[in-house]
């Protein structure tokens, strides 16, 4: 048993890179992203879920790929959650209760710090390249816990998790407030690069179906900076990992 997993969700490439990371070096490794269900088949020597924090909590799209995955097969996987996030706590408390439910154990936990993205609340900040060098050192350290197997419990949510619930229910008709300038040429980057297939072009232009997931991925990485949540985006920078390309975000099934 010496194959590996990791499952990763990520809108602006900040969870890719560490999924990346940690698969290149415990090798062996499959890359999956947790944007529709997947079945497993065969045991694992490692199960590996890393994904963005919101709002305190799991993403509603990575709380609904771990409830269906079935660990029947592999209940003493060494099974590891890694999340990234711009201060926004560790949402880890859920995902350990809900691999406990399935007769797993989830063994090791982690949050790194990386570029806060979430341009629909706030403006990019001007220090990514920083912010990517501290998170790529925050990830040797995660790699060598996963590497030797190290056991690390989640720690407890803080009381303003419990906005977290609030949030991800209105999560899916966000988009509603997304529009598109005529600075857009029907390039299909955005329906390409969004992780739930929730964008569709129609006579060149992308429309939104409303089971968005709020990752921003459209937005960061269209390339007119074409898209906009109301009024609120037309002026604020954009941001992605700069050492993920637009084919890593594309490319959902790697080894």
């Amino acid at each position: 048993m010496s194959k590996n997993i990791i499952f990763y969700f990520s809108g602006t490439g900040n969870s890719l890179k560490v999924a990346k990371d940690i698969a290149a070096t415990i090798q062996d490794c499959e890359l999956i992203s947790m944007g529709k269900p997947y079945k497993l088949s065969g045991t694992y020597h490692r199960i590996g879920i890393v994904y963005p924090v919101y709002f305190m909590g799991m993403p509603g799209v990575v709380d609904m790929f771990v409830k269906a995955l079935d660990l029947s097969e592999n209940k003493n996987s060494f099974i590891f959650a890694v999340c990234t996030s711009g201060n926004m706590g560790s949402g880890m408390t859920n995902i350990s209760k809900i691999i406990s439910g399935k007769g797993g154990k989830l063994s090791y936990c982690e949050n790194i710090n990386c570029f806060a993205n979430y341009v629909g609340m706030y403006a990019m900040a001007n220090d990514a390249d920083n912010k990517a060098k501290a998170q790529d050192q925050a990830t040797k350290q995660v790699i060598k816990d996963i590497q030797n197997l190290t056991v690390k419990p989640p720690f407890k949510n803080t009381p303003l998790a419990l906005i977290h619930g609030p949030f991800m229910k209105s999560v899916p008709n966000k988009d509603k407030g997304f529009n598109v300038s005529e600075n857009c040429n029907g390039c299909t980057t955005c329906s390409k690069v969004c992780p739930v297939g929730n964008i569709k072009m129609q006579d060149g232009k992308p429309t939104f179906l409303h089971h968005c997931q709020q990752c921003m991925a459209c937005i960061q990485w269209c390339p007119k900076q074409s898209i906009n949540i109301k009024d609120k985006t037309q002026d604020r920078g954009r941001y992605h990992h700069p050492d993920i390309t637009l084919a890593d975000m594309i490319n959902r099934k790697l080894k």
